[in-house]
């Protein structure tokens, strides 16, 4: 498991030194662009967190598929297929983006909100872990809630730094 997270960590560290010859969507980013509520950092934030959700809700929902199938490891392969479309629609957002830098980081704090905001009800949980009956051990479902944090607090990260620092460089305002 921690060589899945290591690998994983270094994946997107490596995606994050090379953002600048990753490959973007840009059908999607100029489609974008050329909407005018998208220059709006109000409403571009809140249609990321949005897209952010409904990436989540998915993958949640798909994460289900291998209690019912003999696969090995294809939960693996979806959290692995869904970070990288988060990655590539983070880095399309960051293209089509034409607004200030002060906009730009209210944009990206709007819309990787989504993720903080789990983080928070995880560390909530985290620590409000009781036991469900008397004797009973908490701790993986501790680990669990605890491995979220990080998932989640991971990915506010990740897509805070492709919204805000990595997209086009536009006036500093």
């Amino acid at each position: 498991m921690s060589t899945f997270f290591l690998a994983g960590t270094v994946l997107v560290l490596v995606m994050i030194v090379f953002s600048r010859t990753l490959w973007v969507p840009r059908g999607m980013a100029e489609r974008l662009s050329k909407k005018k509520w998208f220059q709006n950092h109000w409403l571009s934030g809140g249609y990321l967190f949005g897209i952010n959700a409904l990436y989540f809700g998915t993958t949640l929902c798909l994460l289900f598929l291998p209690t019912f199938t003999n696969i090995p490891y294809l939960h693996l392969v979806l959290m692995f297929v869904a970070t990288i479309v988060s990655i590539l629609t983070w880095s399309a957002f960051s293209a089509a983006w034409k607004g200030s830098f002060k906009n730009r980081l209210k944009m990206a704090l709007t819309g990787s909100s989504f993720y903080l905001i789990l983080a928070l009800i995880m560390v909530i949980q985290w620590l409000s872990v009781k036991p469900l009956y008397p004797n009973e051990d908490t701790f993986m479902r501790a680990l669990g809630w605890m491995l979220g944090f990080f998932v989640s607090a991971v990915a506010f990260s990740i897509c805070f730094i492709f919204i805000a620092f990595l997209g086009k460089r536009s006036a500093r305002v």
